[in-house]
Parts: C-alpha cells; sequence; structure tokens
C-alpha cells in the first residue's frame, strides 16, 4: 500500500511537471539575436564618393557609426548572457513566459534600426533620444521578463535572492537610460556618456546558483 501511494503522490505532482522546458525559447531567443547583430553588422557601410575623399574621409565618417555599432553589440551581448543566466530559473515554458520573451525580443530588433540612425546622426538629440528610448524599453522588457518568472516560481533563497539583485540593477539602467533621453536636449556629451557607461551595470551577470529541477515549482 505504501509503495501505491507513494506512486500515486508522483503522478499528482502539477501539471506544469509535463510541460516542455525553455530550451526552444533560448534556441528560438538565440537566432533572433543572431539575426539582429548580422542586420547592425550590414547597416555599416563606406561612405560615397572619389577615392581621395573615401582615403581622406572614410575614417572620421564612419568612426561615429562604429562607435554606435560597438555600443549596441554590447548592450546585445549583455543581454543575451543575463538572458542565458535567467532563462533556467524558470521551471517550464507556459504560454506567458513565451509572450513576455518575445515582448523582450521585439524591443531588441528594433535596436539596429536605432543604431544606424544614431551613428548616422551622432550628434542629433532626436537621434539620440530614440537611442536611449529603445534601450530603456529593451532593459524594461527584460526586468518584466524576469519578473513573471519571480513572481511565478517557487525557488530556493539563492534564487529569490539573485532575482531581487537583478530587478534593482535593470530599474536604475531604465532610469539611466531615460536621464540620458533627457539630456539629448540639453547637453547631449552627457547623454553620449550616459549610453556608454550603463551597460556596466549589466556587463557580469549574476552568478547562476546550482539549481536541481525538483527545487523549481510553479506558484
Amino acid at each position: 500500500m505504501e509503495q501505491t501511494g507513494k506512486q500515486s503522490e508522483t503522478l499528482e505532482k502539477p501539471a506544469e511537471r509535463n510541460q516542455p522546458g525553455t530550451g526552444r525559447i533560448e534556441a528560438f531567443s538565440d537566432g533572433v539575436i543572431a539575426i539582429i547583430i548580422t542586420i547592425m553588422v550590414l547597416n555599416l557601410k563606406l561612405p560615397y564618393g572619389s577615392d581621395n575623399a573615401l582615403a581622406d574621409n572614410a575614417f572620421s565618417t564612419i568612426l561615429p557609426q562604429l562607435i554606435t555599432y560597438a555600443l549596441s553589440f554590447l548592450v546585445v551581448a549583455v543581454l543575451w548572457v543575463n538572458h542565458h543566466q535567467l532563462m533556467p530559473t524558470a521551471p517550464v515554458a507556459s504560454r506567458a513566459l513565451m509572450w513576455w520573451n518575445n515582448n523582450l525580443l521585439f524591443w531588441m530588433s528594433l535596436i539596429p534600426f536605432v543604431t544606424n540612425f544614431f551613428g548616422e546622426h551622432p550628434f542629433s538629440p532626436v537621434a539620440a533620444a530614440s537611442y536611449g528610448t529603445v534601450l530603456a524599453l529593451t532593459i524594461a522588457a527584460f526586468m518584466m521578463l524576469q519578473r513573471h518568472i519571480a513572481m511565478r516560481t517557487r525557488a530556493a533563497d539563492d534564487v529569490s535572492a539573485m532575482h531581487r539583485r537583478i530587478s534593482k540593477r535593470t530599474t536604475i539602467a531604465i532610469a539611466l537610460y531615460l536621464l540620458g533621453v533627457a539630456c539629448a536636449f540639453v547637453f547631449i556629451y552627457a547623454s553620449l556618456a550616459i549610453f556608454v557607461l550603463t551597460p556596466a551595470l549589466l556587463f557580469m551577470p549574476e552568478a547562476l546558483p546550482k539549481i536541481e529541477p525538483e527545487e523549481l515549482e510553479v506558484k
């Protein structure tokens, strides 16, 4: 009788245990992020002109585009690393989790557009503000994904503490990007400095605690 009781107890685990893991979400996200980086590279173009003009002005002309590309690549790379660290803390690939992840990918997909816009008009307040706004919304989307996982998952204390630290850092990053947007219309060099320094807040992802599958439960 005891053996039958144990078997029935195992079978009565939440239905979510039978749902697929997050592997396909991560694979889809990796593909989208790879395309985003590819588009940013393809947007790098040499200036038109005669051979002499190209030799004299090519570097100075393309330098702002290279800087914005490098900065955006860093932001995308930081988000990818943090996304890679975050997803194992989700017990199942629920429908809500998929859509919160799609929301993040949507805003990330706009990064190549504002990168190109900002690279071609590096001292334009509108271009700088557009760049900062998209980055702020992208980080906000990542925070919403993280908070959804935190709220829907019953996990060990070290995992919960990791979620709290991520939430705090992303909140600060969003505030800094919005400050950079405001500075774009007052003193654009301050805006540029903020855009360069803010990724440092997320550069080192949270160390992922050792997680056993049975430690994660859906609330």
